[in-house]
């Protein structure tokens, strides 16, 4: 399936879903428990300009907006034109202007040395080249800037199961992975200073979150000509 049709049935799947997405029983069981913890664990500071990739409603973006205390930047992106409707929605409500809501894909990133930090909870099992996204999100870090990732984790039997079952039942689901995997990852596209834990939110869900640092600017070491 081409990089297009895929992007496609995301974007449809969470269309259809935006309407009561935050509402329903997986987002509050699950999906922003595990959001929420991924967030406590970030060590956010005034000024840090922050992209929530996939960011769906908008709940994480808001709270990464609020733990800025109105300065920097919170980026919420999106496949989905009616989540980032739903996430918009929420804004007048929110008291401070340092957040913005984007339609698109993690292709459509322009950021060379620009995010502090680049998380994603829930969505690393609808990415379809893995390795490509790593690299680009790399790309767009500070030097010494940290992507933080979360979702389920085969590890787990259950959540193997959940994956299989999404492999050939859902068209936007491409596959999850093992925390072993996702360390290799993170170490084949030039991430440093791995971090990996394991956590069972309840009896069912097991999730992994994983952290990397980038060392480099502009595809160079900090010691090279571009430090």
């Amino acid at each position: 399936m081409s990089k297009k049709r895929h992007n496609e049935y995301i974007s449809k799947e969470f269309d259809r879903a935006a309407r009561g997405y935050d509402k329903s029983l997986v987002a509050k069981s699950y999906q922003r428990r595990a959001q929420i913890l991924v967030i406590k664990r970030m060590k956010i500071e005034k000024g840090m300009k922050i992209l929530d990739l996939g960011c769906g409603t908008g709940a994480g973006t808001i709270d990464i907006s609020f733990r800025l205390e109105g300065t920097g930047k919170a980026i919420g992106l999106d496949l989905s034109e009616k989540m980032i409707e739903q996430a918009r929605q929420k804004l007048p409500n929110h008291e401070y202007g340092n957040i913005e809501f984007m339609v698109g894909s993690v292709d459509s990133l322009d950021y060379n040395n620009y995010f502090d930090y680049v998380l994603s909870t829930n969505a690393f099992h609808h990415f379809s080249d893995k390795e490509a996204i790593f690299s680009k999100i790399k790309k767009s870090l500070k030097l010494n800037g940290v992507f933080i990732i979360q979702d389920i984790c085969d590890d787990y039997l259950l959540m193997k199961f959940l994956d299989f079952m999404g492999r050939i039942g859902e068209k936007a689901h491409v596959s999850s992975t093992t925390s072993q995997k996702l360390r290799e990852l993170f170490l084949s596209t030039g991430f440093s200073d791995i971090k990996l834990d394991k956590i069972k939110l309840n009896w069912f869900w097991g999730i992994m979150v994983g952290e990397g640092i980038n060392l480099t600017v502009n595809g160079a070491s900090p010691n090279s000509k571009y430090s």
